[in-house]
C-alpha cells in the first residue's frame, strides 16, 4: 500500500479520496470479517479501491472461480491497480456496474465500497446506491465504510441495513454499513 500516492491524491482531489491514508486492517477486517462464506461469493465489486488495500485481501480470499471487478476513477490509483493487479477488470465508474450485470448476466454476490458518499451531490449519491441496490443478487451484501452517520438514513432508503459497526482504530475512525438488497 502506498500511503504517499494517497496522501497526494487526497491533497489534489479531496472529493474522489476520502481519507489522507489507506485504510487499517482493523477496518479491513471489521467489514470483510472471517465469517464470510467466499464460496459463495461468485460475483465481486470493489467501488473506489484507492491503492488496493481491500482489493489485496479480497484477492487472497475469494474463490479462483470467483469474478471481481474493480471501479475507480482516479487515474493513479487505476495505474497503480493495473500495476498491481493486471489480472482483474478495471472500470472507470461505480455507475458501471449495471454494464458488467448485463454483460455477465450475473447480480454481484459482494459489493465493497470505499466510495465517500459524503462529498459527493445528493444526485450522485441517488444514482450510485440506486446502481447498487440495481445491481446486487437478492441475496447480495454490500459492505460500505464512512467516516460518519450522515448517510444511514439514505442508506437505509436503498438497503436492509443487516448491521452496522464502528472502529477506532483507522484514521479516521470509521463506520461500516453492512447491508442487503431492499426490492423498491
Amino acid at each position: 500500500m502506498n500511503s504517499g500516492l494517497f496522501f497526494g491524491e487526497f491533497l489534489t482531489n479531496a472529493s474522489q479520496v476520502g481519507s489522507v491514508i489507506p485504510s487499517s486492517g482493523f477496518l479491513i477486517r471489521k467489514m470483510l470479517p472471517v465469517t464470510i462464506p467466499w464460496h459463495k461469493m461468485n460475483q465481486i465489486a470493489e467501488l473506489g479501491p484507492g491503492t488496493g488495500v481491500f482489493t489485496q485481501y479480497i484477492q487472497q480470499e475469494r474463490t479462483s472461480s470467483s469474478e471481481f471487478y474493480l471501479f475507480e476513477k482516479n487515474n493513479k490509483f487505476k495505474d497503480n491497480l493495473h500495476q498491481r493487479f493486471p489480472q482483474l477488470p478495471l472500470y472507470n465508474d461505480a455507475l458501471q456496474l449495471k454494464e458488467v450485470v448485463k454483460e455477465t448476466n450475473r447480480p454481484f454476490d459482494l459489493i465493497v465500497s470505499g466510495l465517500p458518499f459524503t462529498n459527493f451531490s445528493n444526485e450522485l449519491q441517488h444514482q450510485l446506491l440506486q446502481t447498487i441496490n440495481d445491481s446486487l443478487a437478492s441475496n447480495g451484501v454490500f459492505v460500505a465504510f464512512q467516516y460518519s452517520l450522515l448517510l444511514k438514513r439514505k442508506f437505509n432508503r436503498y438497503f436492509r441495513i443487516m448491521d452496522t459497526g464502528f472502529t477506532w482504530i483507522n484514521v479516521p475512525p470509521a463506520w461500516v454499513f453492512k447491508c442487503g438488497k431492499r426490492e423498491l
